[in-house]
């Protein structure tokens, strides 16, 4: 009938849409996979999955099969962990994706701290695109990721952690604009630096400016924050980064940091992790430090611009 086992392999193929995929993910075979499936149909006297060339897609008993599998699948994780926890105290591992724009000035600060106060905790950092970061949770290679807001499927839990206004980078010029805010229009045309295609980001930054007509003398793609960043210092180059990413240039002005319009685009980041499971309280607790890091950022720099 209905088995732990069997709601796990239920679970894989329903996120990732393929026998195939989600025997890799399982460590199995695809025969065994969809041995399993047919099985659990025959034993609920339902079909639960669609086979075509799309795939396998969820009927509707499957999909309710499957928003009951995890929400069980989630205790279950819970009192293993409960229990596990209660042999070996406050120690740990979790593995952890973060986008490039957070890497550089909140992932090390907070984890920095947190490692301090929790020295038995293994933190395994991936810094990476965040689409390649969401398809590491949802294959189980991550605990859980921080990413741009999208609009995440139903297998992913989702955690809203803040925001960061975007800012224009561009090399330093002694010309009294460093944090000024700036409307983009006033610098078009623009030889911008962005990530490649794929990053949320960039996607979104492209749609911002072309809505208010900024145009492009040059686009370069650039995927190392630290690459950009050395690039514009020396160049006629600009890049548009969360502010939060620079914060010790906006301290130090070594290079023109110009917040957008105060009603400009800002990114808000989210944690993602599988829905199946309940975060750790490591996990949770590392979230709860990044969302209390980011708002206090933003609050300094509402100072700044004498928002507060």
């Amino acid at each position: 009938m209905l088995s732990i086992d069997r709601m796990r392999v239920f679970a894989a193929v329903f996120e990732e849409g393929s026998f195939t995929a989600a025997a890799e993910r399982l460590n199995a075979t695809q025969s065994g996979v969809s041995q399993q499936i047919a099985r659990l149909e025959r034993a609920l006297g339902t079909q639960l999955l669609e086979r075509g060339a799309r795939g396998a897609v969820a009927t509707p008993a499957g999909r309710q099969l499957y928003a009951r599998s995890i929400a069980l699948l989630r205790e279950i994780s819970t009192v293993e962990r409960g229990i596990v926890d209660l042999g070996r105290g406050a120690t740990g591992s979790v593995t952890l994706g973060v986008m490039p724009a957070l890497t550089r000035s909140e992932a090390g600060p907070v984890l920095r701290r947190y490692l301090a106060e929790n020295p038995n905790v293994t933190i395994n950092l991936v810094e990476r695109a965040s689409s390649e970061l969401i398809d590491e949770v949802v294959g189980d290679r991550l605990d859980v990721a921080i990413v741009p807001v999208f609009d995440a499927p139903p297998s992913l839990r989702c955690r809203l952690l803040g925001r960061s206004r975007e800012a224009l980078i561009a090399r330093p010029a002694g010309d009294g604009l460093h944090m000024r805010p700036v409307d983009v229009r006033a610098v078009s045309p623009m030889r911008l630096i962005l990530q490649s295609e794929g990053s949320i980001r960039r996607r979104r930054v492209l749609a911002y400016l072309r809505s208010r007509g900024v145009e492009l003398d040059a686009l370069m793609d650039m995927d190392s924050m630290f690459g950009t960043l050395e690039f514009v210092q020396n160049s006629d180059f600009v890049t548009i980064v969360p502010a939060v990413m620079v914060a010790p240039e906006i301290d130090s002005a070594a290079m023109c940091v110009r917040p957008l319009d105060l009603d400009g685009l800002a990114l808000e980041v989210m944690a993602v992790s599988a829905a199946r499971r309940e975060p750790s309280p490591i996990v949770t607790e590392i979230l709860d430090r990044f969302e209390r890091s980011l708002a206090a950022f933003e609050r300094r720099l509402d100072l700044r611009l004498g928002l507060g």
